[in-house]
């Protein structure tokens, strides 16, 4: 963490190596640096730590784990346990055919509350169905 009170600036790199500053919506602005020079951008001392971003120890980068991959319900098996159409399963848990269709075609995943919705249907759907009728 800073103590010093710093201004954050947006830029990008333009394709022809200038580094442009950018607005809150994006738009352009001026040039910050003609030229970036790549060897110093791609060296080892841009990844060196410093005071914000220690170097971990070797303990440390022991005890980290790997992220594992998250499990993601499958909405044509929970229906076909349930022994219900996209339709009716839509309907009764507040959902969108369509968005089912996708699901279950592999064109979309489920996002965050979908994803948690699914895991509690497929656990205790009638609990769902109680929760969604009041």
């Amino acid at each position: 963490m800073t103590t010093r009170k710093e201004r954050t600036v947006r830029v990008k790199l333009s394709v022809d190596g200038t580094l442009r500053r950018r607005g809150s919506m994006g738009a352009a602005g001026g040039v910050i640096r003609s030229k970036v020079d790549y060897a110093k951008l791609d060296s080892a001392a841009a990844f060196a730590p410093d005071a914000d971003t220690p170097k971990l120890t070797v303990r440390e980068l022991q005890g980290m784990r790997r992220p594992r991959g998250e499990v993601v319900s499958d909405s044509a098996a929970i229906r076909a346990r349930l022994r219900m159409s996209q339709a009716a399963f839509a309907a009764l848990f507040g959902l969108s055919v369509r968005t089912i269709q996708e699901w279950e075609q592999g064109r979309r995943r489920p996002d965050g509350p979908a994803r948690a919705l699914l895991r509690v249907i497929e656990r205790e759907p009638a609990a769902v169905r109680r929760a969604l009728a009041s």
